[in-house]
């Protein structure tokens, strides 16, 4: 375990769980060349009008370009360096290629400075590497893999994130994979995928203790609806503490929440799901 918790010196300290980053890390200036400046919005348009509730301020941040496509192939890489990130809950790892081009990508859990990487069609199945999926064996767990080929990694980016290799389907040109959903589905064999589990798996332990942390991460507080007047929110009003009083819980602007299905029916991937994560097969 990395984790690591904050003499409770006051009571906001007294809860916080953190990540022990000194542990994993090995710099914490990223590479000038592959990051850029982004601007934080607060939720609001280009008009200035709030679009995105409860999001405001946080601390300033620079875009790390991540290489989710590795398609320089078949040219040895050393890893560097493993950083934080602070646009996603994994770490990061800088990564050289023989010829000198540098680049960032996902670091795999397990993957320690001086490894040697390599993005081919056919590779050793060693944490880092990048292959096709339709060549990696039965069983195997991968993260960064691509729905379409060359579009880039989608499924299995977050921390501690992975998805199983189940093999080949009767056609043989699709790999089944098992996400951490439960999710069954189809991608072509040629999609791309990197062997291993994301890094920083604890991540899901963290507990930040207090306000001023959320904060820093641009969320501001949130009022609760049924703490509200009737003409402010549909499940404000009423005397002492009420139900909400609807059918289902609703936004402001009186639209159903939670629970609510929101995948289209007519997305073209749709076809490529065998067992959705409910259980129910299609």
């Amino acid at each position: 375990m990395s984790i690591k918790t904050i003499k409770p010196r006051s009571n906001g300290k007294r809860s916080i769980v953190l990540v022990d980053y000194k542990k994993h890390l090995t710099q914490s200036r990223p590479e000038k060349s592959l990051v850029k400046n982004i601007h934080n919005h607060c939720g609001r348009n280009n008009q200035g009008k709030i679009t995105v509730r409860q999001q405001a301020g946080g601390n300033k941040r620079k875009y790390r370009n991540i290489d989710f496509k590795r398609n320089v192939f078949d040219i040895p890489a050393t890893v560097k360096t493993i950083e934080y990130d602070p646009n996603r809950t994994s770490f990061v790892c800088l990564i050289v290629y023989a010829n000198g081009a540098k680049s960032y990508i996902i670091a795999p859990k397990d993957i320690k400075i001086g490894d040697k990487i390599i993005n081919s069609n056919v590779a050793d199945i060693k944490i880092g590497n990048c292959m096709r999926v339709g060549n990696i064996p039965e069983g195997t767990f991968v993260h960064n893999v691509e729905l379409i080929p060359g579009n880039g990694g989608i499924l299995a980016r977050g921390a501690g994130t992975s998805v199983q290799v189940l093999g080949k389907d009767e056609t043989g040109k699709f790999t089944v994979l098992k996400l951490a959903s439960g999710e069954t589905r189809k991608t072509p064999n040629d999609s791309l995928a990197t062997i291993g589990l994301v890094s920083n798996e604890d991540h899901n332990i963290i507990n930040l203790g207090k306000a001023g942390k959320s904060r820093h991460l641009g969320i501001k507080p949130t009022v609760r609806g049924s703490a509200m007047n009737p003409i402010d929110h549909p499940h404000g009003g009423g005397e002492g503490r009420q139900g909400v009083g609807r059918d289902a819980p609703r936004s402001p602007w009186g639209k159903r929440l939670m629970g609510v299905k929101t995948r289209k029916h007519n997305r073209p991937s749709n076809a490529l799901i065998m067992r959705r994560r409910n259980g129910k097969t299609l």
